[in-house]
């Protein structure tokens, strides 16, 4: 019989994925194949199956039971077989979890080669709106090529879809319509700055103060927490007026967004992101934003605390380590002590001079968001099979630099960079600055030199996807070493 499928689908020029093969009831197997460049499903099966766009005009027989045909996976075609099979993501199941971004959405398969050997919750489905709007897809589009991937694999366990970065109602419903099961919300507009607020401005915003942040700045005024050491941690009064005042408009929105998942989606997970405002979190704030949530009966996943030192794209840590390693200890022990939800890591991308400080500290009890780091990968085929064409995209990215600079926050410049890229060089593509360039510059490429780019890949994908699982495990080594 599968001698009879595949010479079927090589005359008719498909490449058949072996390890997607998988039965998903009784006489119906699905698996992956592709052709110029364009993933689908196989269908084997004893009956009809109603999916639609065909590539045969009638199925194949294959056997005395089984018939194929190839399908697009189209969203209609994937909540067909998600409804009868469930082959989409789910709820986080375990204490950690590793995001795993794919602006191109050719490499979950090799994110997946290196996730599955670990104790991780695999978290694939992993894009901003910001990122969507560069790459010119949408919530649909990151979903289906996820699942095409943990098809392609042949992985049967589960995984996560967040739908990342969200600030808007419009955003998030965008991901609840295609079924995404985590949603970090970005708080980082919602937030009053209150660095300029003189003293008379400060006691007239927390007279304003809900009932619900004056009885949790009441109960937590001058309390001794068992946190970091015998001494413990004095919650200040006047750092919990300021985080109260900064924060309350931002925990409506959180209400509001929760309120909105609760009433579509019969479980969910939702990590609140405050790492993206101007100031280190102190455990005030951290202790506000989780008392407050869970006083209104807010559940979530994680908290993303910004913690001191610099967390730019495609670097690792700038900061003292120490340091660091305190403020860990200090917003992981209150987690544990309020709520048993997780802290998270942004951008988790080539830290690796914290992961096991971050692993060790938390007990393993943590999500980390990587996102960039695969897409540098794609760069660094380009630079290792055309250099001729490494150098027009190291141009073109020069050329835009300020412009993508206003979406991200790195500390390059132009005067960086020499005119033309060093070629010769095999440690040039290590760089920080270059590691950063691209890192930043993936829209623009995108959109001027995004087929070249996507049909080199697929022409190296085998190479390509042994570039992806490798930098995935090297965070992963990291992260999960063996003391």
């Amino acid at each position: 019989m599968i001698g009879n499928v595949l010479s079927t689908l090589e005359e008719n020029g498909f490449k058949v994925y072996p390890d997607s093969l998988r039965k998903l009831g009784e006489n119906i197997y699905i698996f992956v194949v592709k052709r110029q460049n364009e993933k689908m499903v196989g269908i084997l099966s004893s009956s009809d199956v109603k999916l639609n766009g065909a590539y045969f005009s009638e199925d194949k027989n294959v056997s005395d039971k089984l018939r194929l045909n190839i399908y697009p996976f189209t969203f209609e075609n994937y909540v067909t077989l998600n409804g009868k099979f469930h082959i989409g993501p789910t709820v986080c199941r375990g204490n950690s979890s590793f995001g795993t971004g794919d602006r191109l959405g050719l490499v979950t398969a090799a994110q997946l080669t290196a996730l599955k050997k670990y104790d991780v919750f695999p978290i694939l489905a992993q894009q901003s709106p910001r990122e969507l709007i560069k790459t010119n897809r949408d919530f649909k589009d990151v979903l289906l090529k996820v699942v095409l991937g943990v098809l392609e694999t042949g992985y049967i366990g589960h995984f996560g879809a967040d739908a990342d970065h969200i600030k808007d109602e419009y955003n998030l419903l965008e991901g609840i319509n295609a079924g995404y099961t985590m949603y970090t919300l970005d708080l980082s507009e919602q937030l009053i700055d209150i660095s300029s607020l003189n003293a008379s401005e400060m006691r007239n915003k927390a007279q304003e103060l809900s009932q619900v942040s004056k009885d949790i700045i009441k109960d937590f005024s001058g309390k001794k927490l068992d946190i970091i050491s015998d001494s413990g941690y004095v919650v200040s009064e006047e750092e919990l007026y300021k985080s109260a005042v900064a924060y309350e408009n931002a925990m409506k929105f959180v209400d509001k967004v929760n309120n909105i998942l609760k009433e579509k989606l019969s479980d969910f997970d939702m990590e609140i992101s405050i790492d993206e405002g101007g100031k280190v979190t102190t455990l005030e704030d951290h202790l506000y934003v989780a008392e407050y949530l869970h006083r209104n009966g807010i559940d979530f996943f994680s908290i993303a605390p910004k913690f001191p030192g610099e967390f730019e794209k495609a670097v690792d840590y700038i900061g003292d380590l120490d340091e660091f390693l305190l403020e860990l200890k200090k917003h992981y022990q209150l987690s544990r002590m309020i709520g048993g939800y997780k802290i998270s890591l942004h951008s988790g991308s080539d830290k690796f001079s914290i992961y096991r400080i971050f692993s060790d500290i938390t007990e393993k009890n943590f999500h980390i968001k990587t996102s960039g780091t695969s897409w540098l990968q794609a760069v660094n085929l380009i630079y290792k099979f055309d250099k001729e064409f490494y150098r027009k995209l190291y141009k073109i990215a020069l050329s835009n630099l300020e412009e993508s600079k206003k979406s991200y926050k790195v500390l390059i410049k132009k005067d960086d960079f020499k005119d033309e890229p060093e070629l010769d060089n095999p440690e040039f593509t290590l760089r920080p600055e270059i590691k950063q360039l691209f890192h930043i510059s993936f829209g623009v490429l995108l959109d001027l030199k995004g087929k070249e780019i996507k049909d080199m890949l697929n022409d190296y994908e085998e190479e390509h996807y042994k570039m992806v699982s490798d930098n995935i495990e090297n965070h992963l080594k990291e992260i999960y070493y063996e003391k």
